[in-house]
């Protein structure tokens, strides 16, 4: 017998999101296949978990009759799971299931993770618990705390620092605004020419990325594109305070890459209000806005201590839970604790309704269902222009887009928008497209 399992982690027990979460009750359902070429008659399984905190407090699975070749599931009897709230996120758990029938007994033994992480998922700082920050990124749609991307351009309005190479300038905040950073309170910022700012004065200037957390990289770093820039090529480093939305702006104007001087990026770091905080802490958005060359450096942040962070992304090997820094890419580093969103769907007119896309983000191909009227969608860019009209195949009933634009070319990795056309009403989400 083989098995593949599924979670079912509905409110009020759950959080909906397909997993097991410290402090959730839920269900799980195991498919067996039979593997063999004979029926196996009487299938009941007992699911036995090695870790107390993962309590199986309904263990008996009933299967009935299997036939050679065929899966059947305990749906109708999920085995219940009770996770305790103390489990650090991503536990791995060892379970055993005794499966036996009519002259058959066989043992399965497979791992559950409780809280895993995945591409749609935050990513929390650690190694500790509870985490303080997270890392929201596009992709992590089901979440209210996911950023949407909207360059703010500051080139015209903002001050230019003529940063020559591996330089850094500390610059001082409003007296209105005051940066509170894991805990604690800043007037100035140190903007360094490699992609990075750090909370308070410093004097580093560190070029060679590590990872993160790490006593090799400046206390308290925020790296939105850490590697060895050259600032002198390109269009400048800019900061601006944005006092009708109490923002504070970093710009890194297309500037080069010490390696390779005919590459440049262009992407900034927003500290924001703390209006939406939980714990006062200041939220930090990443915004990219070209995606040239992020293939050697570190993306991510650390606490004063250097011991507390998170690491998106180090040398081209990324957390599973951040998706691909394409055009278009955001990340928002927030206190909030992540809570899912109703759905991703928007109806403009008449009746509400949710569109589900998977996988998202996606390289080849995505499949997008969105159940009403509607005989025809459109993907859109991150520009609101029209890619490609797409007709819902009768014999699936799901739209499907292979990243192609209207005359069969492949596009740009990036963001795009799925929404339905026509029918009661109308429906988008957001699609992360990477190659």
């Amino acid at each position: 017998m083989t098995g593949a399992r599924t979670v079912i982690d509905s409110p009020p027990g759950g959080n909906a999101n397909g997993r097991f979460d410290p402090g959730e009750t839920g269900d799980l359902v195991v498919a067996l296949r039979n593997v063999g070429n004979q029926t196996v008659t009487g299938v009941q399984a007992c699911l036995r978990s090695t870790d107390p905190r993962f309590t199986v407090f309904d263990s008996v699975g009933e299967y009935d009759s299997i036939p050679a070749c065929s899966t059947r599931t305990n749906a109708s009897t999920p085995f219940g799971i009770a996770v305790d709230p103390s489990i650090p996120l991503e536990t791995p758990v060892l379970c055993t299931m005794l499966v036996t029938g009519t002259d058959y007994a066989d043992t399965l033994r497979f791992a559950i993770v409780v809280g895993e992480i995945r591409t749609y998922d935050p990513i929390p700082d650690g190694p500790r618990q509870p985490p303080l920050y997270w890392a929201y990124d596009v992709a992590d749609t089901a979440y209210t705390e996911h950023p949407e991307f909207s360059w703010v351009e500051v080139n015209t309005v903002g001050t230019r620092l003529d940063l020559d190479d591996d330089e850094t300038y500390v610059a001082g905040l409003p007296g209105e605004f005051t940066w509170r950073y894991y805990g604690q309170d800043y007037n100035q910022v140190s903007i360094c020419s490699n992609g990075w700012i750090v909370a308070g004065a410093t004097s580093s200037n560190d070029w060679t990325n590590t990872p993160l957390p790490g006593s090799s990289a400046p206390p308290g770093i925020v790296a939105a594109n850490w590697d060895d820039l050259y600032p002198p090529v390109g269009n400048g480093i800019w900061y601006y305070y944005d006092a009708t939305n109490r923002r504070f702006i970093v710009e890194w104007d297309s500037i080069s890459y010490l390696s390779n001087q005919s590459v440049w990026d262009k992407f900034e770091i927003i500290i924001t209000d703390t209006a939406n905080s939980q714990t006062g802490n200041n939220p930090v958005v990443f915004q990219y806005l070209t995606a040239a060359g992020y293939t050697a450096n570190t993306v991510g942040l650390q606490d004063p201590t250097a011991t507390i962070g998170i690491q998106c992304l180090m040398d081209g090997n990324y957390h599973r839970g951040t998706s691909q820094l394409v055009p278009g890419s955001a990340i928002r580093f927030s206190d909030v604790t992540p809570s899912t969103a109703v759905n991703e769907g928007l109806a403009t007119s008449g009746e509400r309704r949710t569109v589900r896309a998977w996988p998202n983000p996606f390289s080849r191909m995505v499949r997008l269902s969105a159940p009403g009227a509607c005989a025809s969608a459109g993907i859109y860019d991150n520009c609101g222009r029209l890619v490609r009209t797409l007709s819902r195949p009768s014999r699936t009933g799901a739209f499907i887009w292979d990243g192609l634009d209207a005359g069969g070319r492949s596009v740009a990795p990036g963001i795009y928008f799925f929404r339905t056309m026509g029918g009661r009403s109308e429906a988008w989400t957001k699609l992360v497209l990477t190659r």
